[in-house]
């Protein structure tokens, strides 16, 4: 039987009197000590009186947003499954009564904050600062950052389709949804055609595609379980880890993060008759990663690690049929599209730069720049363009004195020009931007647009 004082301790735990570090040392010493959790789950019972009459996993869904009422703030580490699965469990039991309490109001999410957002038409309202109740959310372009009553909060990366259903729950049919969840959203559940990804801290990404019915979720920090919708299969995913959920496999937890290649319609040229077009002749990009590599694509990326992981790309142009001393303006133009590799929310206003190769430029081609480019000539700076967070595709271009000068002074048939993303990750895992490479199948090469003076 419990002593005096254990129950005191544990009365106090259920009236909410306990110091933050004494409900971390209680929960702490229950672990495996089943005849305290069946007397604390007897006292919650006679607070409670409804312990019975509804589901575990109910109630979760219900109560777990008052999690900070009774257990808040834990330290930001990760405990044991069991003490996780225990103090879930306790706030259910506790928050019951609150659970019969909450506010009639219908809203229990609010958008925060868009970014080069375009919304599809749709019933609920899409201006930062709305609230917003059941619905459905359809992102065409750009981020939005969501934050649920529960404290967990969503970044949605388009093109994505979000169906909100409460403060602790939200069913993704496509695109991504990157998640941070606090201890007081401790259980919160994004369900997908094909998986239910549950929270467990805290934070995790999770992408569908809508054409494959695949589910795809990485974890960037804390514990996470993937449940197979068609099955009582669970897999586990610690800091690191990913997962697949194809068909009917759920898929093992394996290390690293990664997804498919996505491109996107063309948009037209709209120049006038004294322009000139050209394509590249050639065109690559170095820091190549096994597994990780576009044929149609030229990769950019300013890796937080290491610079061995980040992406620079070179262009090549003939000028053998252009009239250099009649260049009057100068245009570079590149078609971006999605890579479909790395987290939009973790790159901010990326900053990108074109500069020039002067001088001795070394012999390349497309086949030798897996690793770095050879040599080191000498650049000039050519001009700068900015993509939005959020923005992976479109059509961004230089134009600039200095690239006029540059091919009016140019002394040989071929110009090779350097794009660099100057802006760097906030954290690995950042988005890998890229644009149209000369084999893309419908979208542009990156192209010289000139204009000539008349003779």
């Amino acid at each position: 039987m419990l002593s005096d004082d254990r129950q005191q301790e544990l009365d106090r735990l259920l009236d909410g009197d306990l110091s933050d570090d004494e409900r971390v040392q209680v929960l702490a010493r229950m672990e495996g000590d089943a005849e305290a959790i069946d007397w604390l789950a007897d006292r919650a019972l006679m607070h409670a009186h409804l312990r019975r009459s509804m589901s575990r996993r109910a109630i979760e869904a219900e109560v777990m947003p008052n999690v900070s009422e009774v257990l808040v703030p834990l330290p930001r580490r990760q405990p044991s499954r069991k003490v996780l699965t225990l103090a879930a469990g306790l706030v259910a039991l506790l928050t019951l009564p609150l659970w019969f309490q909450r506010s009639n109001d219908a809203t229990f999410v609010t958008l925060e904050q868009s970014r080069s957002a375009l919304w599809q038409s749709g019933e609920l309202p899409t201006a930062d600062g709305s609230r917003l109740g059941e619905g459905t959310l359809r992102l065409v372009e750009g981020l939005a950052t969501l934050r649920f009553d529960s404290g967990a909060e969503v970044i949605l990366e388009a093109p994505a389709t979000l169906i909100l259903k409460d403060q602790m729950n939200c069913e993704l049919a496509n695109g991504t949804a990157v998640s941070d969840i606090p201890e007081s959203a401790l259980g919160f559940r994004i369900k997908t055609p094909s998986a239910d990804v549950v929270d467990y801290g805290t934070r995790f990404a999770v992408s569908v595609y809508e054409d494959t019915g695949e589910t795809h979720t990485q974890v960037m920090e804390g514990l996470v379980q993937v449940e197979y919708a068609d099955s009582d299969q669970v897999v586990e995913l610690k800091t690191g880890q990913k997962n697949t959920v194809v068909g009917e496999s759920l898929g093992l937890a394996t290390e690293g993060a990664d997804q498919e290649p996505r491109t996107l319609p063309v948009t037209p040229f709209n120049y006038g008759p004294d322009w000139t077009f050209l394509p590249t002749v050639k065109d690559a990009y170095t820091g190549h990663v096994p597994s990780h590599e576009s044929q149609i694509l030229l990769y950019l990326k300013n890796s937080v690690t290491s610079q061995k992981t980040g992406r620079t790309s070179y262009l090549g142009f003939d000028l053998t049929k252009i009239d250099l001393d009649r260049i009057e303006e100068a245009e570079l133009l590149l078609h971006f599209a999605p890579t479909g590799w790395g987290l939009a929310s973790h790159v901010p206003d990326a900053e990108f730069s074109v500069y020039g190769f002067v001088g001795a430029v070394p012999e390349w081609d497309e086949s030798i720049l897996h690793s770095q480019f050879p040599g080191e000539p000498d650049i000039i700076h050519l001009g700068s363009f900015t993509v939005p967070q959020g923005v992976q595709k479109g059509r961004f271009q230089v134009r600039s004195d200095a690239l006029v000068d540059l091919l009016r002074e140019h002394s040989g048939s071929e110009i090779t020009l350097k794009v660099v993303r100057e802006t760097r990750e906030t954290e690995s895992g950042g988005l890998v931007h890229g644009f149209a490479s000369r084999r893309h199948p419908f979208l542009p090469a990156p192209t010289l647009a000139i204009r000539h003076t008349n003779p």
